[in-house]
C-alpha cells in the first residue's frame, strides 16, 4: 500500500502526491552479477540442457548452453580483432536471429555495449543514430541492411567494419568505404584464436567474472513518439534485478519455451531474451524467416508470450474475420461459447472479480474451452501459453476481456525503455481490466499533483547516451519522469490514461484521453488504426485506417468492385460499414462521442514518420501533417482533398493524391445501429 503521507512531498524539485510499492514487498537486490556471467553459470551447472532453438530449412536446430557459450566466445574473440574494447558500441540491425543476440553478449564481454535498431529503419534514421552513437562495428542481417548502412556510413568515421549474417547477394562488396565481412568469417577468426590459445578458457572466464555489473550493457532506443529516438543506458544491474523481480512474481520451470519474434530493438524483447530467459533458464526459440513467424509460433506453442497490443489486436481481428466467414452453425457455436466466456471473464478480471464464478458457469467454460476456445488458441499459437503479457502501449479493455473469455491468463505490463521495460504487472489473483497492475518489487511509483507518473528504483536508467540535456529533463533526484498521465487506485493498482502531452481538452474544458477511444474502435475487426482528434473543438472526430484484408473479404462477399486500397476506402458500402462501427463505439462512450470521421486513403506508416517502429501513432506529427484534413472535417465539408508524400523502405518518395468523404455519425440510437456494424 501507499507509504505514509509524511514520507511524501517535495524531493529535489519534484512534488510527489502519493507513492506506491510492491504489494508483496521487495526482493533481495543482486549487486554482483552480469548477464554473461549468468550464461557462464548455466554452462557450468547444466551445459547439456537446451538453451536455444533456431528453425532452418524447416527443421528446428537445438543449441545447448555449452554450444551457446561457444558461439558467444568465438564471436567475442572475432569482434576483438577489429579493436573493439571497453566503452565501444556495436550497432546492430536485423531480424530475430540468435546471431544478433550472441553479438550483443560479445560486445558486453569486451566491456562495450550493443545498440539495436529496428530492421525497417530508413537510411536517414540509421544515419542519425550513427552520428549519435559513433559505433566501432556494425552488425547487419542481410544485403538490404548492409546497403542502408553503406549509404550513410560517412556519418560515422569511427565505423571500422560491417558484419553481415545472410550470405545471399553478398558479392562485389570488396571495395567499400567500410570493410564488409561475413559473420562466419568473424566467428572463424575467434575460433582460430581460441584453438591457438591466444585467450585461454580460464582467461576468458575471468574476463566474464570481472565485468562491472554497473557498466552499460545495452543502448535500446526509445519509441521516438516526439522525434528522433534517444538511446537509453541500461546496465547489467538494471536487467538482472528487473528479471529477478519478474520471475519472483511469475515463476516458470527451467526449459519453458519463449518465442522471439518481436523486434529485437524493443526493450521488452531484450529483457526477456537476455535477462529473464537467463535467470529462469528458459529456452529461446527463433523463427526461420519473418514470413514464417506465425507458422513457427504455432509449432512451438510457447509457455511464455509477450506481445505488443497491435499483435493481440490483429489476432482478435483475424479470429473475428474467420468467424464471420464460417458456416452458420459454427458461428452460432462460437457466439454461444463467447457469451459464456464473457460472463466468466467478469469473475476473472471484470466487475465480479471478488466473487467465485458459479459451478455451472465454470463447467460451461471448461466445456467451451475444449470445444471452441482451444482450437482457436491453437491456430494463433497460444494453446500452451501460461505467462501471457502485453506491453509497449495500452491494450483496450474489450481486447483484454476477449482473451480472458478464451481462458488466456493475459496480464498488462506497463513500462518504457528508461526503466528496462517493466514497472507494473498484474498478479494472478488480482487482474483488473482497467489498470496496468501493481508495482514490481524494489520499484517505487509516484504521482505528481498534475497526474504524471514517476518511477524510482534499480530498474531506472542512469541517463541517455551522449544527450546530457535530455537526461537532465528526464531525471530529478531518484525520480524518472515518465510523461505518462495516470492514477493510483486505493488498492495500489496503477492506471495509465495517455501521454501527458496527448490528452485532449475540448472547448468546454473536458479532458479526454484519446487512446481510450481509439482502442475501443480497434476492437472491431475492420479498423486497424484510429486517430481521435478534437483538442479545442466542440466534439470528437476520427481519422481511421481500415484493416484491408478483412474489409476486402467483406467487400468480395458482397460483389463490391474496387481497384485497390485507396479505392476501397471510399466505397459507399464500406463507409456505411465503418459508420456502423463508429456508431457502436459511441454507444460505449459516455458524454463525448465521435460525430464525424474520414477513412484515410493510405495507412499510417512508420516509413512516413507517422508511427513509431513499435506501432504507436506519433500523435503530434500526424496531427500536424493532416491539419488541413482535420480543419475540413470541423468546417463541415462533405469531401476533403489532399496530397501526401509517401516514403518507401529504400528512401524513395512519391506524392499521392486522395479525395476523402467526410462521414457524419447519427447521434440517435436507431440510426447508429442501422449503419451495419460488424454484421453489416
Amino acid at each position: 500500500m501507499a507509504k505514509a503521507d509524511e514520507e511524501l512531498g517535495v524531493e529535489e524539485g519534484v512534488t510527489v502526491e502519493r507513492i506506491e510499492t510492491a504489494p508483496e514487498g521487495d526482493t533481495e537486490i543482486i549487486e554482483d552479477t552480469t548477464l554473461p556471467e549468468i550464461m557462464l553459470n548455466h554452462v557450468q551447472e547444466h551445459g547439456d540442457e537446451v538453451a536455444l532453438r533456431w528453425k532452418r530449412y524447416g527443421v528446428w536446430e537445438e543449441y545447448d548452453w555449452g554450444e551457446y557459450y561457444d558461439r558467444v566466445r568465438h564471436i567475442t574473440l572475432g569482434l576483438e580483432t577489429f579493436g573493439f574494447e571497453e566503452d565501444d558500441i556495436l550497432f546492430t540491425i536485423g531480424y530475430n536471429r540468435p546471431h544478433q543476440l550472441w553479438a550483443w553478449l560479445a560486445s558486453q564481454i569486451l566491456g562495450g555495449m550493443a545498440a539495436p535498431n529496428y530492421e525497417d529503419t530508413l537510411p536517414e534514421g540509421i544515419g542519425d543514430q550513427l552520428e549519435l552513437l559513433s559505433p566501432k562495428v556494425a552488425y547487419a542481417e542481410d544485403q538490404e541492411m548492409v546497403d542502408k548502412l553503406l549509404q550513410v556510413a560517412d556519418r560515422s568515421p569511427s565505423l571500422e567494419a560491417i558484419i553481415y549474417r545472410d550470405e545471399k547477394g553478398m558479392f562485389r562488396y570488396d571495395d567499400t568505404a567500410v570493410p564488409v565481412i561475413s559473420y562466419d568469417e568473424v566467428e572463424q577468426r575467434g575460433k582460430d584464436r581460441a584453438e591457438a590459445n591466444e585467450v585461454s578458457t580460464p582467461e576468458f572466464e575471468e574476463r566474464i567474472r570481472n565485468l562491472d555489473p554497473q557498466s552499460p550493457a545495452m543502448l535500446p532506443p526509445t519509441s521516438g513518439t516526439t522525434g528522433m529516438p534517444k538511446r537509453v543506458k541500461l546496465s547489467h544491474f538494471n536487467f538482472v534485478n528487473l528479471a529477478n523481480a519478474a520471475i519472483e512474481i511469475d515463476p516458470l520451470p527451467e526449459g519453458s519455451d519463449y518465442f522471439s519474434y518481436l523486434p529485437m530493438a524493443w526493450i521488452g524483447e531484450q529483457m526477456i531474451l537476455m535477462a529473464a530467459a537467463f535467470l529462469g533458464g528458459w529456452t529461446a526459440n527463433f523463427p526461420e524467416e519473418p514470413e514464417t513467424e506465425s507458422e513457427d509460433l504455432r509449432e512451438i506453442g510457447p509457455e511464455i508470450i509477450f506481445s505488443s497490443p497491435g499483435t493481440y489486436e490483429s489476432w482478435v481481428a483475424e479470429i473475428k474475420a474467420q468467424i464471420e466467414n464460417t458456416s452458420w452453425l459454427k458461428r452460432k457455436f462460437y457466439e454461444k461459447a463467447m457469451d459464456i466466456g464473457q460472463r466468466y471473464a467478469e469473475y476473472v478480471s471484470g466487475d465480479k472479480r471478488d466473487e467465485e464464478p458459479p459451478a455451472s458457469l465454470r463447467l460451461k467454460h471448461w466445456l467451451g474451452y475444449w470445444t471452441v476456445y482451444r482450437p482457436i488458441l491453437d491456430k494463433v499459437g497460444l494453446k500452451r501459453a501460461k505467462n501471457v503479457y502485453t506491453g509497449g502501449g495500452p491494450l483496450g479493455e474489450e481486447h483484454f476481456q476477449y482473451y480472458h473469455a478464451l481462458g488466456v491468463p493475459l496480464k498488462q505490463i506497463w513500462g518504457q525503455s528508461e526503466v528496462c521495460g517493466f514497472v507494473t504487472m498484474h498478479r494472478d489473483d488480482d487482474i483488473q481490466v482497467d489498470t496496468v497492475g501493481e508495482v514490481f518489487p524494489n520499484v517505487t511509483v509516484g504521482i505528481t499533483p498534475e497526474g504524471e507518473l514517476l518511477v524510482s528504483g534499480p530498474v531506472v536508467t542512469s541517463g541517455y547516451y551522449n544527450q546530457p540535456e535530455k537526461t537532465e529533463e528526464a531525471l530529478e533526484g531518484d525520480w524518472l519522469h515518465t510523461d505518462d498521465f495516470g492514477a493510483i487506485t486505493e488498492d495500489g493498482h496503477v492506471k495509465v490514461f495517455d501521454r501527458m502531452d496527448d490528452v485532449l481538452e475540448l472547448e468546454d474544458g473536458s479532458a479526454i484521453a484519446p487512446i481510450s477511444v481509439e482502442t475501443k474502435l480497434k476492437f472491431n475487426p475492420y479498423i486497424k488504426e484510429a486517430l481521435v482528434v478534437g483538442d479545442g473543438r466542440e466534439s470528437l472526430s476520427a481519422i481511421l485506417n481500415i484493416r484491408f484484408d478483412n474489409v476486402a473479404e467483406w467487400a468480395d462477399q458482397r460483389d463490391i468492385q474496387y481497384a485497390g486500397y485507396q479505392d476501397l476506402t471510399q466505397k459507399e458500402p464500406v463507409l456505411e460499414l465503418i459508420r456502423g462501427v463508429v456508431g457502436e463505439t459511441n454507444e460505449e462512450l459516455d458524454e463525448h462521442k465521435i460525430e464525424r470521421f474520414v477513412v484515410l486513403f493510405k495507412e499510417f506508416d512508420a516509413d512516413d514518420g507517422e508511427m513509431t517502429r513499435t506501432g504507436k501513432i506519433r500523435r503530434e506529427i500526424v496531427t500536424n501533417r493532416y491539419q488541413d484534413l482535420i480543419d475540413g472535417v470541423y468546417a463541415g465539408e462533405e469531401t476533403v482533398e489532399m496530397d501526401v508524400t509517401i516514403t518507401y523502405q529504400d528512401g524513395r518518395e512519391s506524392v499521392e493524391h486522395g479525395e476523402m468523404e467526410v462521414v457524419d455519425v447519427p447521434m440517435d440510437e436507431e440510426a447508429m445501429v442501422s449503419g451495419g456494424g460488424v454484421d453489416g
